[in-house]
């Protein structure tokens, strides 16, 4: 009975050893891959810090999402889209006039776009009345006059005081921050659109040898002409305009906060439709208020590009000049590298005048820390996660493979919005980011752990 019981243990012994079966626990485990345990644990261990990655990943596309949705630059993109679309719509009623129901239909898609792009811009006005408030809460000095009790009153004071000190320098510092970058992205545009210029006046100044004395003097004439046109792209006049830029927003708050008044009111007065009232306030504020200086803003610029690369601009004048002097393929390299330079001085304008200007208005409302409050925010859940960890060594985990990835990710996609990248640009980045330096964390992880084993083992022993 003795030598069953032995015949028995060691046939579960080999049983055991088998590539088929795991020991796990004292308990046999089916492994039909037949993979070695070191090789099966490598392989779950990789799908886990995949899964981890692709975690942080969402966290940080969900907060650049709702970020985006907070923006009223990126949403100002998509309501031209609807506007389009709007267009789309009203040329298929005039396609579809011998059909009642495709009439019908077209319509009330025509109708329902047009709300949509309305609704979209009134959701802006609710973002930069949330803005305009926040800045007025950290930044600017209450009286509380509606508080009759003089004690209520100067304890409320005395905590809007402290509040400022606190919270007044984080708003400025951010704000300048997210001006300082678009900034940056702004005078990189016009110093790209320089070196193209450079590179085109040295080509015409080369080709110009071939022109008899006294045109090759026009087109050098023109070039110094240009010089001076040129002087609109310095850093000192670009500079200059940020300036005039900034002064023009100045009163922005004031006007938004007493349109929101006069708005808030309207819902109040018995006599006034409140539907009627909603229909006919969906449009975006700061962007009216705005519209007239950012027009005549963008007209001066043009000018300047007009007088550059327009039809009867400078350089399309000594291009005239210089093709009949040419070759085929010196004629193709001219009009190549003139296109490229037409095509990064519009860019730079729109840059400044379109992109900035919107930026700086946003900035102006106090937007860029309304998107670092709502980031921490919805990052603070994560932070729940974090403390409700079993021990310190499953918190440490949880900080590296995904807390500080999913703050760098969401960082990421914040900074690259306010250097005035597209959003879908900026949320892509972020998202990368955050996977990457998750499956980086995971590895890290993994390698603190083996080191921490194996001081164990050394204690032990």
């Amino acid at each position: 009975m003795q030598l069953d019981c032995v015949n028995n243990l060691n046939n579960h012994s080999e049983l055991c050893q088998h590539p088929k079966f795991l020991a796990h626990n004292g308990a046999v485990v089916s492994n039909p891959s037949g993979e070695s345990p070191s090789k099966a644990e490598e392989k779950a261990e990789k799908k886990k810090r995949g899964r981890v990655a692709l975690t942080v990943s969402g966290s940080v596309l969900g907060l650049s999402i709702a970020v985006m949705a907070l923006n009223p630059r990126i949403s100002s993109k998509l309501i031209e889209k609807l506007k389009a679309l709007k267009t789309e719509t009203k040329k298929g009623v005039e396609r579809s006039k011998d059909s009642i129901i495709k009439t019908k239909f077209y319509k009330t898609l025509s109708k329902g776009v047009d709300w949509s792009a309305r609704f979209l811009s009134w959701t802006n006005n609710v973002n930069s009345v949330k803005d305009t408030y926040f800045k007025h809460l950290c930044t600017e000095e209450k009286a509380f006059a509606k508080i009759k009790n003089p004690k209520r009153r100067e304890r409320f004071i005395k905590f809007d005081s402290f509040f400022r000190k606190v919270m007044q320098k984080p708003h400025e510092l951010i704000t300048k921050w997210g001006d300082s970058l678009a900034k940056i992205t702004v005078r990189n545009s016009y110093k790209r659109a320089g070196s193209k210029m450079d590179k085109l006046e040295g080509l015409i100044i080369d080709y110009s040898k071939k022109l008899p004395e006294e045109k090759r003097a026009d087109v050098l004439k023109m070039l110094a002409e240009i010089g001076e046109q040129r002087k609109y792209f310095s850093a000192t006049d670009l500079n200059q305009r940020f300036v005039e830029q900034e002064k023009l927003m100045q009163n922005l708050n004031r006007d938004i906060r007493t349109r929101w008044k006069s708005y808030y009111s309207g819902f109040i007065d018995k006599e006034v439709n409140n539907a009627h009232h909603f229909d006919q306030n969906l449009q975006f504020w700061a962007k009216d208020i705005m519209q007239p200086q950012k027009t005549k803003l963008e007209k001066e610029g043009l000018k300047v590009v007009d007088s550059l690369t327009g039809e009867n601009g400078k350089y399309k004048e000594i291009i005239t000049e210089l093709s009949g002097n040419l070759g085929e393929k010196e004629q193709k390299t001219l009009n190549k590298l003139f296109n490229k330079t037409e095509k990064s001085i519009k860019k730079a304008h729109n840059r400044e005048y379109e992109d900035y200007f919107d930026k700086k208005r946003d900035l102006t409302l106090g937007s860029a820390p309304t998107d670092i409050v709502t980031g921490t925010i919805i990052l603070s859940i994560a932070g729940i996660s974090f403390a409700n960890a079993e021990n310190k060594d499953k918190r440490i985990s949880r900080l590296i493979t995904k807390i500080i990835p999913a703050i760098a990710g969401f960082g990421t996609s914040i900074a690259l919005t306010s250097m005035l990248f597209s959003g879908t640009k900026g949320m892509l980045s972020g998202l990368a980011a955050g996977g990457v330096l998750s499956l980086l964390g995971s590895k890290l992880d993994k390698h603190r752990i083996n080191l921490k084993n194996k001081l164990s083992e050394k204690n032990i022993a």
